[in-house]
C-alpha cells in the first residue's frame, strides 16, 4: 500500500472524499487531497488563537453590562433570569437552561461557600453570549451600555445597528468555531473574511489587544500558502 493510500485509509475514505473532490491536480489528485487536508487542519488550529481572544473579550463585555444592570451575582438574579427567553422548540437554544446549568456547576464547585460569578461565566457557551445580542436586549442592555463596553465601535452608527452587526458576526464566527471543534472542513469558507470579522470584534473592545493578537497570530500566514 502506498503511503498516500495508507493516509487516506487511516483518515477514512468518506472523510477524505470532500478533499479529493476539490483536488484535481495532476499527476496525483490523492496527493493534492492529502495536502489540502493537512492545510485545512493547520489553518483550523491557527484559528483557535484569535477565536480564544474573541470569545473571552465578548463574554467579558457582556458580563460587565450584566453586572452593571443586575449586580455582581447576576447569574442568580431573578430579574435577569426572567429576562431570558424560554423557547418551546426542542431545537432552539435555551438561555435559561444554560444559566441554570452554569449556576449548578458554580454551586457544586463552591460547595458550602458562595458560588462564583466568574465560575458561572466560564461554564457558559459561545451560543449564550451570542444570544445576548438579540434585539430583545436593546432597551434593557445595549441602548445605554454598548459603547461603554465596545468603546471602539463606530461612533456615528446607532447602538441597535452595531448590536445587530455583532450578533451577525458572532453567528458566523460560532459556525466556524463549531466546524473547527468537530474537525470539519473549513477550506470552502471565506476564511480571510472570517479572520477580519474576529479582529474587528476584538478591536471594538480593545485596540491594544487586537493589535497584539494580530501581530502574534499565524492565520494570515497559513492562508497565504494554501495548496
Amino acid at each position: 500500500m502506498s503511503p498516500d493510500i495508507a493516509k487516506q485509509a487511516a483518515l477514512s475514505f468518506p472523510r477524505m472524499g470532500t478533499y479529493l473532490s476539490m483536488s484535481t491536480t495532476e499527476p496525483s489528485p490523492l496527493c493534492a487531497g492529502i495536502a489540502l487536508y493537512a492545510w485545512n487542519a493547520q489553518v483550523a488550529a491557527a484559528f483557535m488563537y484569535p477565536l480564544h481572544f474573541c470569545e473571552v473579550l465578548v463574554r467579558n463585555a457582556v458580563a460587565e453590562v450584566l453586572t452593571t444592570t443586575y449586580g455582581p451575582q447576576w447569574p442568580w438574579d431573578n430579574g435577569f433570569f426572567l429576562s431570558l427567553p424560554n423557547p418551546s422548540s426542542p431545537s432552539a437554544f435555551k438561555p435559561r437552561n444554560a444559566v441554570l446549568a452554569a449556576r449548578k456547576k458554580a454551586e457544586d464547585f463552591a460547595g458550602v461557600g458562595t458560588p462564583s460569578t466568574d465560575k458561572a461565566i466560564a461554564e457558559m457557551s459561545f451560543a449564550f453570549w451570542q444570544s445576548m445580542f438579540t434585539a430583545r436586549y436593546d432597551h434593557g442592555l445595549w441602548t445605554n451600555h454598548l459603547k461603554t463596553v465596545f468603546p471602539n465601535s463606530p461612533r456615528n452608527v446607532a447602538n441597535h445597528k452595531i448590536r445587530a452587526k455583532i450578533h451577525q458576526s458572532l453567528e458566523s464566527i460560532r459556525k466556524l468555531r463549531n466546524r473547527i471543534a468537530h474537525h470539519e472542513p473549513i477550506f470552502a469558507r471565506p476564511l480571510a473574511h472570517d479572520y477580519s470579522s474576529i479582529l474587528r470584534l476584538i478591536e471594538f473592545r480593545c485596540k491594544q489587544t487586537s493589535r497584539w493578537m494580530d501581530e502574534t497570530q499565524t492565520v494570515t500566514q497559513i492562508l497565504s500558502v494554501r495548496p
